[in-house]
């Protein structure tokens, strides 16, 4: 059960004139993060919840326990999103197609969850995807950065989304995404805290992490699903602004990018946050590299041992960096004089 779906049960005491009513309700807490996104240091994508389902049918048609709860779960983000319920009925076929609304932990190749994330294209670690909060918002923030989504049929929107080989599949759960969000439209949604911080470890930007960029090279070797992952959470943060000390979720400078884009695959390279200290990292752990030897992944520096600023090398000449202030994270020639040797964190796997 990942930490982000959790399902117990609550009691309530509240107390009418003298009488004291006890409750017992079915309570599922969405929204909250891995702990591979709270160690990177991210902020949520919105508040945790909690839905409270004391009022939930114990099925919907073919659906039935964990299945209604995780619909209601999918309805309940989608309007705190503010998105509509052509949003939100384009989630529940995704997830109806994809794992007929049940938590997997594991599936085709290396997809999980209920929308059948995979890791390796980029759309978090196997804990993040498995965590409902964190896959529901993230299918949310992938959906509305679909060129003219809210014009599509729910089929063709989730298959923009989900990229999947029968992408007509979604059309035929209409009808029971219809059914289940009449069955679920009395859902009551109630704050909660959360100390856990997820989603924001891949929100924003525009790049779909599964294109090569112009000039870029693909990953290779036995590390490439990390280093694919890397670059992909680097890519979500194309166009957000350089900030000195910004380590995201919305501005970031060069070791900050580079710090949190290697904790999405466990590796911390930086114990405080700074170019010089990872480049000092990188000569401890001696896991350098030439640089004409550099790979995808591998991060680049300038300035010496004193080094100033670190990019993410995409192979050849190419790089994704925050460069500097008044400039974006953006995807640039490797430029300058950069340091002799690069650093490929991965060795340490």
């Amino acid at each position: 059960m990942s930490k982000g779906s959790m399902l117990g049960i609550l009691v309530a005491a509240p107390v009418i004139g003298l009488v004291a009513v006890v409750v017992v309700i079915f309570t599922v807490i969405v929204g909250g993060g891995s702990d591979g996104a709270s160690a990177a240091g991210c902020g949520t994508g919105g508040p945790a919840i909690a839905v409270e389902s004391g009022q939930l049918p114990a099925a919907v048609g073919a659906y039935s326990g964990e299945q209604v709860a995780n619909a209601a779960s999918i309805l309940t983000i989608g309007k705190q999103r503010g998105l509509n319920q052509h949003a939100q009925q384009v989630a529940l076929i995704a997830a109806m197609t994809e794992s007929g609304l049940r938590n997997l932990g594991g599936g085709d190749r290396d997809s999980a969850g209920l929308f059948q994330m995979r890791p390796s294209q980029g759309w978090g670690t196997l804990a993040q995807i498995t965590d409902t909060g964190y896959a529901i918002n993230l299918f949310y923030e992938r959906l509305t950065q679909v060129p003219g989504w809210e014009s599509k049929e729910p089929g063709e929107a989730a298959q923009a989304v989900e990229r999947s080989a029968f992408p007509d599949r979604y059309a035929t759960h209409l009808p029971e995404a219809a059914q289940v969000m009449n069955a679920l439209s009395g859902t009551t949604v109630v704050p909660v805290s959360s100390t856990d911080e997820g989603l924001a470890c891949s929100r924003a930007g525009t790049a779909d992490p599964g294109e090569l960029a112009d000039g870029e090279q693909p990953a290779r070797g036995p590390h490439a699903a990390e280093i694919n992952q890397v670059i992909a959470f680097a890519k979500l943060q194309l166009g957000k602004s350089y900030v000195l000390g910004g380590a995201g979720p919305d501005v970031w400078d060069c070791s900050g990018l580079t710090k949190v884009a290697y904790a999405q695959v466990g590796i911390d390279i930086d114990d405080g946050h700074s170019s010089t200290t990872q480049w000092r990292n990188g000569v401890a752990r001696g896991q350098m590299h030439p640089l004409s030897e550099v790979q995808p992944g591998d991060l680049i520096f300038w300035g010496g041992n004193d080094a100033w600023h670190v990019g993410i090398s995409l192979g050849g000449n190419m790089m994704i960096a925050a460069p500097k202030v008044g400039d974006v994270v953006k995807i640039q020639t490797v430029w300058g004089t950069p340091n002799a040797q690069v650093w490929r964190p991965v060795d340490g796997l």
